[in-house]
């Protein structure tokens, strides 16, 4: 058999093993044919087969990002949305968002993304009272850089039909003084009301932002990703995943997408069941479910086992946001129609929580196979590491957070608890299996500034990100969580994650040899070329 397309290097990083060889790699169709040493590969060329040869750069398994929101980040991704990240202050992020309404009065509303307290040297929430005064006639909507605030105007609050007094499940609605509206909203339930506006585009729309969206992963070599915004089983999200569909068939959507819907406080998953099969293609699918147990450290709504430093009176504001009753329930229903689920955990309290309800579940539902998994643990406590391998549970989690919170953990927790902070060494130590991503858009879905995190635990600058607690990766370690362990979270590990004969083709080539420049420098890695499902997706000037 002959290949359709050859990439020789050298330096090839199957996966398999723990560092590069002079070799190449075979393509036919959309599979890999064969992988070789040395000269091997050559058997398989032809006058017909498109060969790139590289000298040093590097040729790996496509990069499969375990844990990212689909729609959110591809209207992060576009024009439609106001970049905040670089602001430094309230007054100085209602400058930016000012000027771009000005710019883009096509615009039906004005979304921001990147606002975060710890850039803002926790200053004061900011309020609505800013907002209408940058954005008078048009619902504002800015979305806090961790995804579980979110900060409007007037118009945006009432568009979206928030009241004082309005009942929620879980999460809040910020009142002032007075017990008006301040026009903030916390975590997900809360947020939902805002979010089916902020995401609501027309169609054409829509798919333009998609394209372009996947343009972008492609030149960054993310072949695989997720949505995990948890979405309700509406009207609205059934037609967006449609047109996704749709869009995935005709080969626009050139990243292959894991969808993961919502899941807390339910027991009857017959919806989501027939999700998983109305939407399942090669390259968009519904695959599971998703839910939140506690928010984020910075506002106090990550749930700890004991209370916060600089807050002795709280152990999290409002969480956990289900009961420990109703989350085991739902984990039991949810296995038990066939769904792996996953759990946002930030802190100690809530990665106990969930790893008590998947053990109930094992107890009911027998050693059922699926994957169940705890998302970002950017805390732990030492007594749990080991539950992961006991329960079968993947540690999902996000290098690039340790620099994004500027050390803000050991102002929260205290120095001592922060030696299980992002304790990514001693969970594979422990033999649990590690997931690796980027959350996006909380961060960009570049993953070599994570890897670079995750192999020195730095700050962008070189300084020490957080304490000093041993917990780093080995570069090989790291690529593969960011490669076979996300692939193996999306039940995909016999088809994704490393370049073997057999599997799906969906390989890249790096500008350099990662195994063999300074580690600073892998934070600056680029992408040359792309390869999804055997096609040339992208392929760098």
């Amino acid at each position: 058999m002959k290949a359709d397309l050859i990439l020789k290097s050298n330096a090839v990083f199957t996966g398999c093993e723990n560092k590069p060889f002079r070799g190449g790699v075979a393509i036919k169709g959309n599979k890999i044919i064969a992988v070789e040493q040395d000269d091997g590969i050559d058997k398989f060329c032809d006058e017909r087969t498109k060969v790139y040869e590289y000298q040093d750069n590097l040729i790996m398994a496509g990069l499969v990002d375990g844990h990212d929101h689909l729609w959110m980040g591809a209207i992060s991704d576009s024009d439609h949305e106001l970049d905040l990240n670089a602001s430094r202050s309230e007054e100085e992020a209602v400058e930016m968002i000012k000027k771009y309404a000005e710019e883009h009065p096509d615009e039906q509303r004005i979304r921001g993304f990147g606002w975060f307290p710890a850039n803002w040297n926790d200053a004061p929430l900011p309020t609505k009272m800013s907002l209408d005064k940058a954005v008078p006639d048009r619902p504002a909507y800015m979305n806090c850089a961790d995804g579980h605030t979110i900060w409007m105007n007037t118009r945006a609050l009432e568009e979206s039909g928030y009241s004082p007094d309005m009942e929620l499940v879980a999460g809040s609605v910020g009142v002032d003084e007075n017990g008006e509206l301040n026009g903030l909203v916390f975590e997900p339930d809360a947020m939902a009301y805002a979010w089916k506006n902020y995401h609501d585009f027309p169609e054409d729309q829509m798919k333009e932002i998609m394209r372009n969206f996947m343009k972008g992963l492609a030149s960054q070599g993310v072949t695989s990703l997720s949505e995990m915004s948890a979405d309700e089983y509406t009207d609205s999200t059934k037609h967006r995943y449609q047109i996704f569909k749709e869009m995935a068939e005709k080969g626009e959507i050139t990243s292959r997408v894991h969808v993961y819907t919502a899941f807390m406080r339910r027991t009857d998953f017959s919806e989501a069941v027939k999700w998983t099969k109305e939407f399942q293609s090669p390259n968009f699918r519904v695959v599971g479910v998703k839910g939140f147990l506690d928010g984020v450290t910075s506002t106090y709504t990550g749930l700890l086992l004991e209370p916060y430093a600089d807050r002795p009176d709280t152990i999290g504001e409002g969480v956990p946001l289900v009961s420990k009753e109703s989350l085991t329930a739902s984990v039991i229903a949810a296995n038990a129609a066939g769904l792996p689920v996953r759990i946002h955990c930030i802190a100690e309290g809530s990665v106990r929580m969930a790893l008590d309800a998947f053990e109930e579940s094992i107890k009911v539902n027998g050693r059922h196979g699926l994957v169940n998994t705890i998302e970002h643990i950017e805390t732990i406590h030492p007594d749990d590491i080991p539950r992961f391998k006991e329960l079968g549970v993947v540690a999902s989690m996000q290098g690039e957070h340790l620099p994004l919170e500027m050390n803000e953990k050991i102002i929260r927790l205290g120095e001592e608890r922060c030696r299980y902070e992002w304790a990514f060494r001693s969970l594979v130590d422990a033999g649990a299996r590690l997931a690796l991503g980027t959350d996006y858009p909380v961060v960009r879905y570049n993953q070599f500034p994570g890897i670079y995190a995750t192999i020195t635990r730095k700050n962008y600058d070189g300084s020490m990100a957080g304490v000093d607690n041993g917990e780093s990766l080995t570069l090989p370690e790291a690529l593969k969580a960011n490669t076979i362990g996300s692939a193996y979270v999306y039940g995909r590990e016999k088809e994704l994650g490393t370049l073997e004969a057999g599997k799906l083709a969906d390989v890249i080539v790096t500008d350099r040899n990662l195994f063999e420049i300074p580690v600073d420098e892998i934070k600056d890695t680029k992408i040359l070329l792309t390869v999804m499902d055997g096609n040339v997706v992208y392929e760098r000037d």
